[in-house]
């Protein structure tokens, strides 16, 4: 009898030491999946709030998609593959096993080939004012508001910074001030695309 009771005893024992572990394996996220989900914090969420805001929390796996989905809902601009994307990142990074303190949001941001071939490096690229006008819906309106009449971000409309093409570029790939840098997140055709749309206005 005392037999088992030992044996139950270590193998409840087994069973927390893996558990334990596995949690602890969670932390270390797929390189791939934690490149998209950051880009898509810092573009998508880091409009309202700041990632610190994010990286505090520790939740349950119903507790991120309740989160997600409450940020749809408010109207955080992302598609169901990437509202799934942030849940699967977000789930395996912060959950309530995770150690208090982790890298920062961007450190994989940061292993990453930065984008350093300007558009003229590429020939001239020629805008789709069409195209752009769902890229600007998508990506900067939450800030410019819509038709980019200003909201958080300045007003972009007739704005003196569409004629100067080299400021325009450097603002949007590299951020300046409180505006993030996109240049994980838009190709330099999207960019072009989003200049012809704000021009034409």
């Amino acid at each position: 009898m005392r037999l088992r009771i030992i044996s139950a005893v270590l193998l409840l024992v087994g069973l927390a030491v893996v558990t334990a572990a596995q949690e602890e394996d969670r932390s270390g996220v797929d390189s791939g999946l934690a490149h998209r989900a950051e880009v898509l914090i810092l573009a998508r969420c880091s409009v309202c709030h700041t990632p610190d805001l994010i990286s505090q929390q520790r939740l349950p796996p119903e507790r991120w998609t309740a989160t997600v989905d409450k940020m749809v809902h408010w109207g955080a601009e992302l598609t169901n593959d990437e509202a799934s994307v942030l849940i699967r990142y977000l789930t395996a990074r912060y959950h309530p096993a995770a150690p208090d303190h982790l890298p920062p949001l961007n450190s994989e941001l940061g292993k990453s080939e930065p984008l350093t071939q300007e558009p003229v490096a590429i020939g001239p690229l020629t805008g789709v004012a069409s195209r752009g006008s769902t890229i600007y819906a998508h990506n900067c309106q939450a800030c410019h508001g819509e038709g980019a009449m200003g909201l958080v971000g300045p007003k972009l409309t007739r704005s003196g910074i569409l004629k100067d093409k080299g400021t325009f570029w450097e603002t949007v790939l590299h951020g300046r001030g409180p505006m993030p840098a996109w240049e994980a997140v838009l190709s330099h055709q999207d960019i072009a695309d989003v200049h012809a749309w704000l021009s034409a206005r």
